[in-house]
């Protein structure tokens, strides 16, 4: 008994400091995220939808069905670390049903012990911390920069108060794919559409 004791301690221990140190994500989003990201698979069924609807009339939607489509892999922090170029895809709503826009630059890094994602360049540029969420996901709870490409801005947290559209708090549902890409899926943005998807490749 003693001995299955200390066994379950030592792998207890082993366990990556980077996700053992992470604070539960529920109990530090805002009520607003906490009910978009609940109804997360309502915005993405929503929204693929809507924008095949609007690829058949303006083109194609393949850039989306591919980054949305592909498969998830295990939620490994050291793959998910580093450089990568991205791109935002607006994925249906009023706005223009499909919207896909240039390649920017982002990076997954630590930060006071956990991962933090940034978008360094662009106009619409974010950052946050993620959290662990499942075996194959992490969420991540961003926040737009000050002027959009001015100084990083901290998270609400639990007890939100920012109002303003352009500056209200961007939760995300991040996943490694198996072609080597990641994504981050932003359900029931403020503005424009039913969900925002940034495709990330290596840099």
């Amino acid at each position: 008994m003693r001995l299955a004791l200390l066994a379950a301690l030592l792998s207890f221990a082993a366990l990556p400091a980077l996700a053992g140190e992470a604070p539960d994500w529920r109990s530090h989003a805002t009520p607003r995220d906490l009910d978009r990201l609940d109804r997360y698979e309502d915005a993405v069924t929503k929204g693929m939808m809507e924008s095949r609807v609007a690829g058949e009339e303006s083109g194609s939607c393949n850039e989306l069905v591919s980054v949305m489509e592909e498969e998830t892999v295990a939620a490994d922090s050291e793959k998910l670390k580093g450089n990568w170029n991205c791109r935002t895809i607006k994925a249906g709503g009023p706005f223009a049903g499909f919207v896909v826009y240039g390649w920017f630059r982002c990076e997954v890094r630590e930060r006071e012990g956990r991962l933090f994602f940034e978008k360094l360049t662009g106009s619409q540029r974010q950052s946050g911390y993620l959290y662990p969420r499942d075996e194959k996901s992490w969420v991540l709870l961003a926040t737009p920069n000050e002027g959009h490409s001015g100084p990083i801005r901290e998270y609400s947290g639990p007890d939100g108060g920012v109002t303003d559209p352009q500056l209200v708090d961007e939760p995300a549902i991040v996943s490694l794919l198996a072609d080597g890409r990641a994504r981050a899926v932003f359900p029931w943005p403020e503005l424009e559409s039913t969900f925002n998807v940034l495709e990330m490749k290596r840099r």
